[in-house]
């Protein structure tokens, strides 16, 4: 009986110290993305043109399915939040499993979920790993593509709609 109070004790101070380092979402990828920015890890607009032109980058989206279809950079490949580490591998692999593309850029609306997918994204061998933002892209007045369409099944088949540009950026 003593031998489980004392256990039960250890395991409650252990349990509250481990509570008390949590790191909510907000803290976390405020965090990170300051991070970025100081390590030069956070894309400028530039670079993200570039990498949509480079055979050793790709450029990512870590969106939901939705967020993709209402608007997108185009030549960006949407590995969404849900298991995007499995989606990565018929970008950057080979059919022998070897980098063809060791060099990302994770986009997401403001780089919150960008910042946190990157961390894993490093770990997992890529050389580069930065974070974009499509609220950036589209204030400096870029065009982003959707998908949205008319047609019933939704897949974008019918009336293709193309580029957009934010209501600032008409003249």
């Amino acid at each position: 009986m003593k031998l489980s109070k004392i256990l039960f004790s250890v395991s409650l101070v252990a349990s509250s110290v481990f509570a008390s380092e949590f790191i909510d979402y907000s803290k976390l990828s405020k965090s990170l993305k300051e991070e970025a920015k100081k390590s030069g890890n956070y894309a400028t607009t530039e670079e993200v043109k570039k990498a949509l032109s480079e055979k050793n980058w790709a450029v990512v989206d870590v969106r939901t399915a939705e967020e993709w279809a209402a608007g997108f950079i185009k030549g960006t490949q949407r590995v969404g939040r849900e298991a995007p580490e499995k989606a990565l591998e018929g970008i950057v692999l080979d059919d022998d499993d070897k980098f063809v593309k060791d060099n990302l850029i994770v986009v997401c609306n403001t780089a919150s979920r960008a910042s946190i997918e990157a961390e894993t994204f490093r770990k997992m061998g890529f050389k580069t790993v930065k974070i974009y933002d499509m609220h950036k892209w589209i204030d400096e007045c870029n065009p982003v593509t959707t998908k949205y369409s008319d047609a019933e099944d939704k897949t974008g088949t019918k009336n293709k709609f193309g580029a957009y540009y934010a209501e600032h950026c008409k003249k």
